[in-house]
């Protein structure tokens, strides 16, 4: 079962989906009158929720994170730190602007830790790339501070975190940019699709041109002579914006329904003796799409996980950089292999298993509970946006029921 938000789609998306079809107009331009611009829409609904200033819808969360390495100005011989606990978009797009990902561990909140991030820093540092995984907020004010004090940029991926937030404001609106992605495992869906935001004019400008075949924000036409930059095209098409505009009016109702349903699981739990759970630096913020315990070994964990018919993560896929046998291997397209290669700056060419031992250890002992996010890659077992109370307390006692033998 995917994410919250598909499950909720009904006649407010095909009511927006129907002004479109009527007015005749798929792309995100049209005619200045009689055209709904359902993208634009959408962009300035979540300006005015978020509170940045700027946000541009797109067709991925991938395509959103290139754009903002790409529009920071990461390029070849730049170095981009990533958490090893990330989908694989994440490090990616960083392969695909030319620069060089370098993993770094995760702490307890199983996002960047800020200390791992300091160590690993060089002269060659152009971006810091923190991961609000499984919707819970990193430790943004250290990571803040570590970039500021480097002179790099940082950029959020808040692409499983989409209405979180850390301190009172939106995850992906700390940082130079944030990136959010609207796929069917996310907050909100339109299937694909994806969104960067920032408060950066000059940094929105860019990236729009990029977007956009090299044009500027919101154009009316073919700016012949006076478009910034060449771009490609990365557009979101009216249908996509139409689907996200009536998702985004959900968003309160899938917040609320994630965060009782996470509270009836962790409080059915708590108890366990031996057991934690994933520390998090602002849980008001927690958008609650996963319960994370940490058990005492990973003997334990993976008795558990097994019992329960889940996975602990560090078996999560394309979530973990020691099951991307692509990037440890550095296969991309072309075949020439770079960004990947020797004589760039670490002095370290090589991707390989172990390379971040605190981290695996973290994962192994790891198992996520699905609260609303069903994901055979990250947490099989879990709660639908349809499950009530009575559901999530079932689910609980069944969980507790196996732990308590393992434990």
């Amino acid at each position: 079962m995917p994410g919250p938000g598909s499950e909720l789609i009904g006649d407010a998306e095909l009511a927006e989906i129907k002004e479109v079809l009527a007015g005749g107009y798929l792309a995100r331009y049209g005619p200045p009158d009689g055209f709904p611009a359902k993208v634009l829409a959408f962009e300035q609904e979540v300006i005015r929720r978020s509170g940045v200033r700027h946000a541009l819808a797109v067709n991925s969360g991938t395509s959103a994170l290139w754009l903002a390495l790409a529009g920071l100005g990461v390029g070849p011989g730049d170095e981009v730190i990533v958490p090893g606990f990330t989908f694989v978009a994440s490090i990616s797009s960083i392969v695909y602007s030319g620069a060089l990902p370098v993993l770094a561990e995760v702490d307890q909140s199983f996002n960047l830790d800020p200390d791992d991030v300091e160590t690993r820093i060089t002269p060659s540092t152009k971006a810091v790339l923190v991961v609000h995984m499984l919707g819970s907020p990193a430790r943004l004010k250290e990571l803040r501070e570590v970039a500021d004090r480097h002179g790099v940029s940082l950029i959020e991926d808040a692409a499983q975190a989409f209405g979180g937030t850390y301190e009172g404001a939106w995850l992906g609106a700390h940082g130079d940019a944030g990136v959010f992605s609207f796929n069917i495992y996310k907050t909100i869906t339109s299937g694909d699709g994806g969104m960067l935001v920032t408060d950066d004019p000059d940094l929105y400008r860019r990236c729009f041109a990029l977007h956009d075949q090299g044009h500027s924000p919101n154009r009316t036409g073919v700016e012949v002579g006076k478009r910034p930059m060449l771009g490609l095209n990365f557009r979101m098409v009216e249908l996509q914006g139409a689907v996200l505009l009536a998702q985004l009016g959900r968003l309160d109702r899938i917040r609320s329904h994630l965060r009782r349903n996470h509270r009836i699981v962790y409080e059915a739990l708590a108890d366990l003796p031996g057991i934690g759970f994933r520390d998090c630096p602002d849980t008001d913020g927690d958008l609650a799409t996963h319960l994370v315990v940490v058990f005492p070994t990973p003997e334990i964990a993976q008795r558990v996980a097994a019992e329960l018919g889940s996975i602990t993560l560090s078996e999560s896929g394309w979530h973990v950089y020691s099951k991307m046998e692509h990037l440890l291997e550095g296969r991309i397209a072309g075949g020439h292999g770079f960004p990947f290669g020797r004589g760039r700056g670490r002095g370290e060419s090589e991707y390989n298993a172990g390379m971040l031992p605190d981290t695996d250890a973290l994962l192994a002992r790891s198992m996520s509970i699905g609260i609303g996010v069903v994901d055979p890659n990250l947490a099989p077992l879990g709660l639908g946006m349809s499950a009530g109370p009575e559901q999530a307390e079932q689910l609980a006692g069944r969980i507790r029921t196996v732990m308590t033998r393992h434990l």
